[in-house]
């Protein structure tokens, strides 16, 4: 689904990336894990095509370039880990949720009946129906996310990526988000690549992590592995301990 062959990004003197190697099946829900500064956001910018870069990216087979033919963009959604909207900006949460089928339904033509039902369907999923009419700069944060969760969904992308998706998030949302992550996961099949620095939030479904640390992919496997005290103490340069509980693994200071 995914592969990138030794990847680099640089801008100026920068180097953000440096030789990433990468391949992602159909279906995995992997996250992209590693301290500020590790260029997990720039993987997936460079995935999305919001990104110059050197080396190789194929999706689906196929090599791409930086930019991408409006086909290949609409296989993609994205999330990003912020969304400013202006409180006075008059759309509501449906609304800005049938903004993520305009791709599809042409953007001359107004959305159908069947679009409006997806949207509200989703909008359900998300458990915030109930405010399917109000104005989308009035939702909470945690609100907006669902709205944005349910607009790259409504897209039907083959590939998902989310960048801190739980951000600025109080924990009882966080949790609630991941949850829903898991459920799209699980009732899409959607390729999921997940930026996250939280190692003690992560989806359920998340068997798989690589690991970043000054633009090197420095570790590639299982969840659990990934976070080992050992893994995680080097991928931060201080110690870390982990330890589990109900079936999870979490991380702690040492």
């Amino acid at each position: 689904m995914i592969e990138v062959a030794n990847l680099s990004v640089t801008k100026g003197d920068t180097r953000l990336l440096s030789n990433v190697n990468l391949k992602v099946s159909q279906g995995e829900l992997v996250g992209i894990l590693g301290p500020n500064g590790a260029g997990k956001s720039t993987l997936i910018n460079v995935i999305a095509g919001f990104e110059r870069f050197d080396g190789a990216l194929s999706l689906w087979g196929q090599r791409q370039a930086w930019r991408r033919p409006r086909s290949t963009r609409l296989r993609i959604g994205y999330i990003p880990q912020t969304f400013e909207v202006d409180p006075a900006f008059p759309i509501s949460a449906v609304e800005a949720v049938l903004t993520g089928a305009v791709g599809r339904v042409g953007l001359l033509r107004r959305a159908g009946v069947s679009e409006k039902q997806d949207a509200m369907r989703l909008l359900e999923m998300m458990r915030i129906g109930h405010l399917a009419r109000r104005p989308l700069g009035q939702l909470s944060g945690g609100e907006r996310q669902k709205v944005f969760l349910a607009r790259a969904i409504i897209q039907k992308p083959d590939i998902l990526l989310l960048d801190e998706p739980t951000s600025n998030l109080d924990i009882a949302v966080q949790r609630e988000v991941l949850n829903l992550i898991d459920e799209i996961h699980l009732a899409h099949s959607i390729t999921m690549l997940m930026v996250t620095h939280d190692f003690n939030l992560l989806p359920a479904s998340m068997e798989r992590a690589v690991l970043l640390k000054r633009g090197r992919l420095v570790f590639d496997g299982e969840i659990r592995q990934a976070l080992s005290g050992e893994n995680l103490s080097k991928l931060f340069d201080y110690p870390l301990a982990t330890f589990d509980q109900d079936g999870r693994r979490f991380v702690s200071y040492a």
